[in-house]
């Protein structure tokens, strides 16, 4: 079903503010400080990826396929996972002394401490959050999170009953589980979308969001959101154009099958909600959100990434994506001024206009206002009338 004006100030609201975002955007915080963290204290070149294995193994060694079950993924995909962790270091293989066939995944020397050294620093962002919204309020955001981790059977969940386990070791795997049941229930909806798409899809703001921006918040490089946007472009979801503001940075725009994704991402996520609420009821689920909420705002996540319902910026996005106003070329503007003022300021090469090596070298001490006051009234009103006519021109 189409998707209309009618329906998307209620639909971007629900989008905007939910419990998924707010679970998202805390893990993605905890992590992040994490790793910068474990990385002052020498340990380079770790990735998220690494965190639910390890986190398993901490536990004890553990064959390759009780590692993939529980993991919930192939064997072959779990080996291919743990190649770069073994590379770093941090865990090997070693015999089995129940069954000599057999091999055991277990933490090296190295990936004990790195264990260790996690939790430290896990339990220093965890002190952070109670210091900002109270010590009472994370334990029971902490229980929440527990329960719902062990509903949803999240990998490693049955080891995370000890009550020192810090929230921010618990929300982590918990947020990937939910991710990955979204996905699942989106897919079905008609919606082939893959984990990295979040980092892109659910911080685009109606009137559009550049690409350096996305990739400040997620902590990743440019390029890296390039290569997801162009997936999402090429799916539909997006469109990608020019700044009105600087031609060289690159905006992303939705679609309006875009549009419908965060309608029906709206509903994959109530759907969510409603299987939390089956599995813990709905006293604590309302609680873990609105816990979740007040971390969120204390922590002042993503505050500015989307804005207020725009009616103009959703209809014309509902009827095909906006054009960009066009920008006023403003150095060509000032090398054609230059240029009626004395000619030597400038000199043309291979088509090009641009300024003369004189004038690149040349110094003064005159500020802006000094200039300006040397000039009468008049004479203002004739050069401001003059830039205008030449800029409107330069649009014809």
């Amino acid at each position: 079903m189409p998707l209309t004006p009618k329906h998307l100030p209620a639909t971007w609201q629900r989008y905007r503010f939910n419990f998924m975002r707010y679970i998202t955007a805390i893990s993605r915080h905890s992590e992040r400080q994490a790793m910068e963290q474990l990385t002052k204290r020498g340990y380079p070149k770790l990735a998220m990826s690494f965190s639910p294995p390890l986190s398993l193994l901490g536990s004890k060694p553990l064959r390759l396929t009780e590692l993939a079950a529980a993991l919930g993924i192939s064997k072959q995909l779990c080996l291919q996972s743990l190649k770069p962790i073994e590379q770093a270091g941090y865990i090997e293989r070693r015999a089995d002394n129940a069954d000599k066939r057999a091999k055991l995944v277990a933490l090296t020397p190295k990936g004990d401490q790195l264990i260790a050294d996690a939790l430290e620093e896990m339990q220093a962002i965890h002190r952070q959050y109670e210091n900002l919204i109270g010590t009472a309020r994370i334990n029971t955001l902490s229980t929440c999170f527990s329960a719902a981790s062990r509903a949803l059977k999240v990998p490693g969940g049955h080891i995370q009953v000890a009550n020192s386990l810090p929230v921010s070791a618990r929300i982590t795997p918990l947020a990937r589980t939910l991710q990955d049941r979204l996905m699942q229930i989106t897919a079905d909806l008609g919606h082939p979308l893959q984990f990295s798409f979040a980092q892109v899809l659910g911080s685009i703001d109606l009137a559009g969001t550049a690409v350096a921006s996305l990739a400040q918040l997620n902590g990743v490089t440019t390029q890296a959101i390039s290569r997801i946007a162009g997936e999402l472009e090429s799916l539909g979801y997006i469109r990608r154009a020019s700044s009105s503001h600087d031609r060289r940075s690159r905006q992303l725009y939705f679609t309006p099958r875009g549009l419908e994704l965060i309608r029906d991402s709206v509903a994959s996520v109530q759907t969510l909600a409603d299987e939390l609420i089956g599995a813990l009821g709905k006293k604590q689920f309302l609680q873990m959100e609105s816990l979740s909420r007040t971390l969120y705002d204390a922590l002042e996540l993503e505050q500015g990434v989307l804005q207020n319902y725009s009616p103009e910026l959703a209809e014309q996005m509902l009827n095909g994506l906006p054009t960009p106003p066009k920008t006023r070329d403003t150095a060509s503007l000032l090398l054609y001024l230059a240029a009626q003022v004395d000619r030597t300021l400038v000199q043309t090469r291979n088509g090009e206009m641009r300024l003369s090596p004189a004038a690149l070298k040349a110094q003064t001490p005159a500020s802006v206002a000094d200039i300006g006051s040397q000039l009468s009234a008049n004479e203002q009103t004739t050069l401001n009338r003059l830039i205008k006519k030449l800029s409107d021109s330069g649009h014809d």
